[in-house]
């Protein structure tokens, strides 16, 4: 009888790991390399693709795995110094190593912390067998961290949120993106089509990276954060999916009375309650250890040290501070096979608050302002600091995903969301504010962005969208601004032209040559910001120095300018042009001389343009955004250093998907690597796509490398 026992636990063991994909001893895993060095992982399990996916990411981007690790654990200052104290600082105010470590050892599914560990033995695997390999930012490896990294990049959201209630303030976010979908109604071979293109900073942790996987029950195409054993963004098999920054108001700030006797009591309904406390030691590297204490409330942590002077806390309170169950969602959204079962797996709420589109191959299209939104107690202002202390203020509990604004197949037959109001994705939208409360709406710096705007106008103007033309939108590079911008200068100079030679108060700059031949450019522009553009750099110079002089919210409105402000508009070209020609030697330059892509010295026309104030209504931001820094470099030139930086464009039908992308430098993050700016080079800098060879056999007439792995 014992025996018989003991057999059929080992039994029940067995299947259980089977079940739960665990790597069986022996299996092999087949990593390919595609002609742009983009992993293709091929592997009977879950936990198998994961390790190779850890070997990988290791292989390209090992620096970034331990310095994703540090910034989500909060440990960064030891190799960094003080300036990552503060960072450091967030990451432990939440506990985010402790929470992780917990769920992974006490709650997290077999299946999650299989593909977790095995991700980080993959990693070990690659260092292993390169023992030269050495990061200066190493430190231990475990499967649990994996969970970490994904938390630390989804807080970017709800505590800036936090933040922002704290300050009382409402800036746009330095995160935006791009994307829309398109339904088999108004495409021309009858696919849906989904486009992702998300605008993250070109540093730390944003830096996405691509690949594809292929495993029982997943099937991937899209960008992983590095440090993670699934994808944030792509398609599966069978549904595409995009995000951009937007969403539902998803934390708050309470006000707590502190006890005058007792700095670590404050006000419950009456009584003094205990914080609690937790005490931690943050060694920063060249300073000595920093020793905090962070306390607790039944609403969230302190955020900020207590004023004793105003005997006032401040608790920041979000659902996503707790919830550790961001990976188990991610499998979930990678194995559904159509939009409903997908929307399913959102209803976990474990994804931040975000502007979520996706297809499937059915045709469907659909979105939801996605977020765990808490359901407040009406009477309250949610956007400041809200007082605590009774329960009178307390959430009541959280809002079902049936609540959130959201539209599946609209009969428009397309919608875009570039981090926009959900009334603008379309013409026409049924997503109306009134038909929700403000805190599920939530729109305040997410109006329209002149992104949003041209691909409305390209997208609603299109009922037959071919391939090619789906590609064209996603980079576009048109200036919604030109037409307004050329019309106020040809009215000036007409002006000009007929003002009475006896009044010998305006200055004729048509004289000069030079001035004439820019007029004549600009006039002439198509207003695409393009590398071979000679108008181009000219108008960007030109209307940042106008925003100082005249009145620019006019030329966007169509309306005329004073005289006056005509003069200053003319006076202001002639000094753009004496600019340049101090700067580069020369009045007249592309655009590709002066707006390059690439790193390491490695730099390459580029095409795109994101500059003015949107306070002055002088904004422009094309589809495709290239955001550079305010200064140029030694040579003049705008480096680009955000924007559209992972791209990936998705067709979806009754064959399954094809899909298309692009990144902004290359694969690895080696200098040396033939891939580490080639896609710059021959792609981005050309505005063209890559098919991402998501089927096996388009893939094995493209691969440049194969290993075998045995995890």
């Amino acid at each position: 009888m014992k025996k018989a026992l003991f057999y059929l636990i080992v039994f029940c063991l067995f299947v259980s790991q089977a079940a739960f994909g665990a790597t069986q001893a022996g299996s092999k895993v087949t990593l390919y390399r595609d002609t742009w060095g983009v992993p293709h992982i091929y592997a009977d399990t879950g936990a198998g693709a994961a390790y190779a996916m850890g070997y990988a990411q290791a292989e390209d981007r090992l620096d970034d795995i331990y310095i994703n690790i540090r910034t989500a654990v909060g440990t960064m200052a030891e190799i960094q110094g003080k300036d990552a104290v503060a960072s450091d600082y967030r990451m432990r105010l939440v506990a985010n190593a402790e929470r992780c470590r917990t769920y992974w050892e006490t709650s997290a599914p077999a299946e999650v912390r299989a593909m977790g560990d095995n991700f980080m033995r993959g990693v070990q695997a690659y260092l292993k067998e390169h023992p030269e390999k050495k990061s200066p930012y190493a430190t231990e490896l475990h499967g649990w961290q994996c969970l970490a990294i994904g938390r630390a990049m989804m807080f970017n959201w709800p505590l800036d949120q936090i933040q922002e209630d704290l300050e009382h303030k409402k800036d746009a976010p330095p995160f935006s993106s791009n994307s829309f979908a398109v339904a088999p109604s108004r495409t021309a071979d009858g696919s849906a089509i989904l486009m992702t293109d998300p605008h993250l900073t070109w540093e730390g942790m944003a830096v996405f990276y691509e690949g594809r996987m292929h495993a029982k029950d997943v099937e991937m195409a899209g960008y992983w954060i590095v440090g993670l054993p699934l994808p944030s963004l792509g398609h599966s098999g069978h549904v595409a999916w995009a995000c951009t920054t937007g969403g539902p108001d998803t934390a708050d700030v309470y006000m707590v009375k502190l006890n005058p006797d007792n700095p670590r009591q404050y006000q419950y309904d009456g009584q003094w309650k205990d914080f609690g406390t937790r005490t931690f030691t943050t060694n920063v590297k060249g300073e000595p250890p920093v020793t905090k204490t962070v306390l607790d409330s039944v609403y969230g942590p302190v955020w900020e040290d207590p004023d004793p002077k105003t005997g006032i806390a401040y608790c920041g309170a979000s659902r996503y501070i707790e919830s550790a169950g961001l990976l188990d969602q991610s499998l979930k959204m990678v194995r559904a096979k159509s939009c409903d079962e997908f929307a399913q797996a959102l209803s976990m709420f474990e994804f931040m608050e975000q502007n979520i589109s996706f297809a499937d191959t059915g045709g469907h299209i659909q979105y939801i302002r996605n977020g765990a939104v808490p359901k407040r107690p009406s009477g309250y202002n949610w956007n400041v600091p809200v007082a605590g202390g009774t329960k009178a203020s307390r959430w009541l509990g959280f809002h079902d995903i049936k609540d959130l604004v959201q539209i599946k197949d609209p009969l428009q037959g397309y919608f875009q969301n570039c981090n926009c109001s959900p009334v603008l994705m379309m013409r026409d939208s049924l997503m109306t504010p009134e038909k929700y409360p403000d805190y599920l709406y939530n729109v305040s710096w997410d109006k329209q962005s002149p992104r949003g705007a041209r691909l409305l106008q390209l997208l609603d103007a299109d009922s037959s969208i071919t391939r090619d033309e789906a590609m064209a939108y996603t980079l576009d590079v048109y200036d919604l601004l030109s037409k307004p911008w050329q019309q106020a200068l040809k009215t000036a100079v007409d002006a000009l032209r007929c003002a009475a030679p006896a009044a010998g108060q305006k200055k004729d700059y048509m004289t000069d040559p030079a001035f004439a031949k820019a007029v004549a450019n600009i006039l002439a522009w198509n207003g695409e910001f393009v590398k071979d553009s000679v108008a181009a750099p000219v108008v960007m110079f030109w209307r940042l120095k106008c925003e100082k002089l005249i009145d620019t919210a006019a030329i966007a409105d169509g309306e005329s300018l004073s005289s006056g402000d005509q003069d200053k508009m003319l006076a202001a070209l002639a000094e753009t042009l004496v600019d340049m020609k101090t700067r580069y030697g020369e009045r007249e330059v592309k655009w590709g001389d002066i707006k390059v892509v690439g790193r390491a010295g490695k730099f390459f026309p580029c095409d795109g343009a994101d500059f003015g104030s949107r306070e002055k209504r002088d904004y422009t931001q094309t589809p495709m955004v290239t955001g550079t820094s305010s200064q140029p470099n030694d040579a003049g030139q705008f480096v680009a250093r955000k924007g559209s930086s992972t791209v990936m464009l998705s067709f979806l039908g009754k064959n399954g998907v094809d899909s298309y992308s692009l990144v902004v430098w290359g694969q690895s993050s080696d200098p040396n690597s033939p891939h580490h700016t080639d896609q710059a080079e021959k792609l981005y800098s050309q505005r063209k796509f890559k098919p991402t060879w998501f089927k096996k056999e388009d893939l094995l007439k493209n691969v440049e490398s194969e290993k075998v792995l045995t995890p």
